[in-house]
């Protein structure tokens, strides 16, 4: 007994020493924290926008995107020992940011991601590769169209070309950072929704109906994203939505999508 008891010390010391980069900002982020937590796992929660988040014994909080030279800093400074990857899965630049500097200073990355559903019904689902893909089939085939976009205030400058020849309405997080990054673009103040997505697939059909929507555009967000209600929603109102798929994450990243793979991950790698 005594002796399993010194073990497990030694493993709670071994955590606090080694040191975790998190990039977080997402539902993913707060239960790779509560994992750490629950580990005594000392790690540094990182979002490029600040987030209301409690520091601990064993979490400390940055806010503010890294490039490449900061990210490379910011590891040797804070002697990281690995990274765990939950941010959005459309961060791309992150991840590929991410991947380099773990490449150059041989660091494991875990991506903690959104589990790909199964869709229910492809009727009325209109795929894009990406955000141009997704330009270019609203100017093919929906002109005069008004638009309800459900791709977050990073995308609003993105379709810029679209929104100020047709109508739409962008739904974006009620967040102070979120409104500034909209009132920046010029987009119309009135054409803009500031609310979490909708959990019941009822209140999305009310909010299609009442703004007149004739189509939808989305991200592939799996189910912490509530794809499956925007999809229902839009088929039952008899309106098409465009899907823009996921980006690849990169090859080098070992993929969980639950708490218990990532706990089984973090023990092979040796936390």
């Amino acid at each position: 007994m005594a002796t399993y008891l010194q073990n497990q010390q030694k493993v709670r010391r071994k955590r606090s020493i080694s040191m975790v980069l998190v990039f977080g900002g997402t539902t993913e982020g707060k239960k790779v924290m509560e994992c750490l937590e629950r580990r005594q796992q000392s790690f540094i929660y990182s979002t490029k926008t600040k987030v209301e988040v409690e520091e601990s014994a064993y979490m400390k909080y940055h806010s503010g995107a890294l490039d490449q030279e900061q990210m490379d800093a910011f590891i040797h400074e804070n002697k990281i020992s690995m990274i765990i990857d939950a941010a959005h899965p459309f961060a791309e630049i992150l991840h590929q940011t991410i991947a380099s500097i773990a490449l150059k200073n041989e660091l494991p990355v875990i991506r903690f991601g959104r589990k790909p559903i199964q869709l229910e019904g492809e009727n009325g689902i209109l795929w894009a590769e990406d955000y141009k893909d997704a330009e270019t089939l609203l100017f093919d085939r929906f002109q005069g169209k008004k638009l309800l976009a459900l791709t977050g205030v990073q995308t609003i400058e993105k379709f810029e070309k679209w929104w100020k020849q047709h109508p739409s309405i962008f739904r974006i997080l009620p967040r102070e950072s979120s409104k500034e990054i909209a009132e920046k673009t010029g987009f119309p103040k009135e054409d803009l929704i500031l609310s979490m997505p909708n959990q019941e697939q009822e209140l999305e059909e009310s909010l299609i109906k009442e703004k007149g929507i004739d189509v939808v555009m989305t991200k592939e967000s799996g189910a912490s994203g509530f794809l499956q209600t925007k999809i229902d929603a839009s088929q039952t109102c008899g309106i098409p939505i465009i899907i823009i798929r996921e980006p690849k994450i990169p090859a080098s990243f070992q993929v969980v999508y639950t708490v218990q793979e990532l706990e089984n991950k973090l023990e092979q790698n040796g936390f």
